[in-house]
């Protein structure tokens, strides 16, 4: 979300921006992924940052990589987990995205506990608006 300072007169190149920040708890663990074994299941309380891009040289060719940071927080435990979840634009729209991906693996388990079922064998998810599985996951939640 740009905003638009239509009474900027010297520095015009400046853009304002807001980015969705996700405030880790104090006294909360950083887990690594790299901590869990294969196929072991992470579960907590998720929240998804903002889309943010960044641009890198890459052996003299210029990338330009766009990503979320999705958190998944343990609170009995006091832990959380953080994971970069690579897209393949900075839009909210997605086209194919394949299973093998951790964003097809994120997608599907939300489908999944929304449905209360299975996503069955399906290996690609045709299209995607990024923008409803946020409303999803940041919303309050009534305990």
């Amino acid at each position: 979300m740009s905003f638009e300072n239509t009474k900027q007169t010297i520095f015009t190149g400046t853009e304002l921006d807001y980015e969705e920040i996700v405030e880790i708890p104090e006294g909360y663990e950083k887990a690594e992924l790299k901590d869990f074994e294969d196929g072991t299941l992470i579960t907590g309380r998720p929240e998804m940052a903002s889309v943010t891009s960044f641009t890198f040289d890459d052996d003299g060719e210029e990338k330009t990589v766009n990503r979320f940071k999705l958190y998944i927080f343990q609170d009995a435990d006091q832990l959380y987990v953080e994971i970069n979840v690579n897209l393949k634009n900075d839009g909210d729209i997605h086209k194919n995205v394949r299973k093998g991906s951790v964003l097809f693996d994120f997608l599907t388990s939300i489908l999944e506990l929304e449905n209360a079922g299975s996503v069955g064998k399906s290996n690609i998810l045709r299209n995607v608006d990024l923008s409803t599985f946020y409303s999803f996951i940041v919303r309050d939640v009534q305990v």
